[in-house]
């Protein structure tokens, strides 16, 4: 197997609930920003009304029913709805490891939930994990949040081996602690590069800051980056898309 059949790209991707800067709810308007990138792998934030359930090549409601309408080829579909609707797509087979909280029990909590969303992807041959996560909004609630995330239950999980992929929203910048408590598990996908820390992602109008990140583990080779700034991409949510061309080492 050649080093370009070994490729794939993933998205991560904060939907704001598939409301746009205009005000108005578009699933249709997220799905074409899906399409018109065909990512193999995307992790979702922010998706309203799903639940915990697969689905190949079908229509679930809203965003996914969308996306199968556009889609020439099945996908496999897992939505979580209780820890802020975190949505797992791929054109790969996968299964569902494991969807829960980020809050220890009898410590701090936020009052809105945050949670992970961990799925195993069947990957030429080689079983690759995905984890999906969206933190809360203040140092607190991050810094209990990465504390568990990190630990036994998710990334130091016995079954969370390498290859790993971790998506999605940290609301942290790059140069913040829960930044560089996040590399000390994996590696960020833009400092492989060496681009530095100029591309970014939030808010989508006018970025000026990156919360959206893909930190991945070493034998994963990052080869190509794309935060597409478009008209569509600036209309259809707050956030930036964030697509990422890897290769299994």
């Amino acid at each position: 197997m050649s080093d370009e059949d070994r490729s794939f790209t993933i998205m991560t991707y904060n939907v704001h609930r598939l409301i746009g800067n205009d005000r108005h709810s578009s699933a249709p308007r997220i799905a074409e920003v899906i399409h018109t990138y065909q990512p193999d792998i995307v992790c979702l934030q922010e998706l309203p009304g799903a639940r915990v359930r697969p689905e190949v090549g079908g229509a679930c409601q809203n965003l996914v029913h969308e996306l199968a309408l556009l889609e020439t080829g099945g996908r496999h579909f897992f939505l979580e709805r209780e820890r802020w609707g975190k949505v797992v797509l791929s054109r790969f087979p996968m299964r569902l490891v494991q969807a829960g909280g980020l809050h220890p029990q009898n410590r701090y909590r936020t009052v809105v939930p945050r949670g992970v969303l961990w799925v195993e992807v069947d990957l030429f041959g080689q079983k690759l994990q995905v984890v999906n996560v969206h933190l809360g909004l203040t140092p607190q609630e991050r810094n209990s949040q990465v504390k568990v995330l990190t630990g036994p239950e998710w990334l130091s999980h016995p079954d969370c081996r390498p290859p790993v992929a971790l998506c999605g929203d940290f609301n942290t910048l790059p140069s913040s602690t829960i930044h560089k408590q996040l590399k000390n598990a994996l590696m960020d996908e833009q400092e492989k590069l060496k681009f530095g820390h100029n591309h970014f992602t939030f808010p989508s109008k006018l970025p000026m800051v990156r919360f959206d990140h893909i930190f991945v583990s070493p034998d994963l080779v990052v080869e190509e980056e794309l935060i597409p700034r478009t008209k569509l991409t600036g209309a259809a949510s707050d956030h930036l898309p964030l697509v990422v061309r890897l290769r299994l080492a």
